[in-house]
């Protein structure tokens, strides 16, 4: 069995989650393979500016990751994060091999904002296998074969259709079915849910009430923030240890979850073939995900056959910063298609 400790310090020392630390962010040295990741990306982050529709849609007012962080309620908007997270995807094997893991995620939801901005009279936003790996070079997480093989397995499984564009037949247009809308509108209130205990009034309604036009929306202006969503990544690297492992995120939340509230509560857990079998991942990739996070200091595997694991404060500090810089982002966009939808 899998022992979870959340490892904590006492009172009297600094808290392992701690709001304060968060007011002036020191860098975590990132692991091997999220270094890689970061390395790819930092002369782009540095050197290349910021699309200037981009720049003039951020400065809307929104609430920041260090106002959610310092939020009383955040311990609860935690939780009901990753209750919702786990709700979506624990026990669907399906959902999880196709998606979870974070290239397959971003080029699904690349796909969703594609057609939120696609006009037949405008050549420049149909949605082409072609645009969508030109989008996905900014994240550099997929390599353009991967893609092509993404996207015909979502072809094969009904979630998208790809039909000759008829304004040029040679041209094929990749949809969205209906099921894949659903999905990404579960997965949208998944994310507000949290948002939604912080700052119930005026709250996210139109979101959490799954209003279709204010998807379409919402994914629209999100196509712009595309770079901004990728820099989120990237000034998260101990979670790209994760991300970029399947199931890796969702092992974490599940670990998060089975820990508690409680700093110092320990909890019986579930064996690595157990909580694989809940993701669609064998017990042997449940363990090499967590010796991996072990080399990078973020958990400890100890007892007999490294079965107890303890969720190290960094690793914890690393998920909230996440799940904060993640928010802010959401609460941005939900103004900017609030402001839209009104006109």
């Amino acid at each position: 069995m899998v022992q979870i400790v959340p490892k904590f310090v006492t009172r009297r020392e600094r808290p392992a989650i701690c709001v304060e630390a968060f007011a002036v962010r020191q860098p975590t040295p990132p692991s091997s393979l999220a270094a890689r990741f970061l390395l790819r990306w930092k002369s782009r982050i540095m050197t290349k500016p910021m699309p200037r529709a981009e720049a003039e849609l951020i400065v809307d007012p929104h609430h920041s990751p260090q106002e959610i962080l310092s939020h009383p309620s955040f311990p609860l908007a935690r939780r009901a994060f990753v209750d919702s997270i786990l709700g979506l995807y624990e026990n669907d094997v399906f959902l999880n091999r196709l998606l979870i893991e974070a290239g397959r995620h971003v080029v699904f939801m690349m796909l969703i904002c594609m057609h939120a901005r696609y006009r037949e009279e405008d050549r420049p936003t149909w949605p082409t296998i072609g645009r969508l790996k030109e989008a996905m070079r900014q994240f550099d997480l997929s390599s353009s074969r991967r893609i092509e093989d993404l996207v015909g397995r979502l072809v094969h499984n009904k979630f998208i259709q790809s039909t000759a564009s008829p304004v040029d037949g040679r041209v094929r247009i990749l949809t969205p079915s209906d099921e894949m809308l659903e999905r990404d509108a579960d997965w949208l209130a998944a994310h507000y849910q949290p948002l939604q205990i912080l700052y119930p009034q005026p709250g996210y309604p139109l979101i959490l009430q799954r209003d279709r036009p204010f998807q379409r929306a919402h994914r629209s202006i999100a196509w712009d923030f595309a770079g901004h969503g990728a820099q989120i990544l990237t000034s998260n690297p101990d979670m790209m240890l994760f991300m970029s492992r399947d199931v890796g995120m969702m092992v974490l939340m599940k670990l998060i979850q089975m820990a508690g509230a409680e700093p110092e509560g320990t909890s019986e857990g579930l064996s690595f073939a157990e909580i694989g079998e809940r993701f669609g991942a064998t017990r042997t990739h449940v363990r090499s995900v967590l010796q991996d996070a072990e080399k990078a200091g973020l958990v400890d595997l100890v007892g007999r056959a490294g079965k107890q694991v303890t969720l190290r404060p960094r690793v914890l500090q690393a998920f909230d910063r996440f799940i904060a810089d993640s928010m802010s982002g959401h609460d941005l966009l939900y103004k900017l298609a609030a402001r839209e939808a009104n006109g």
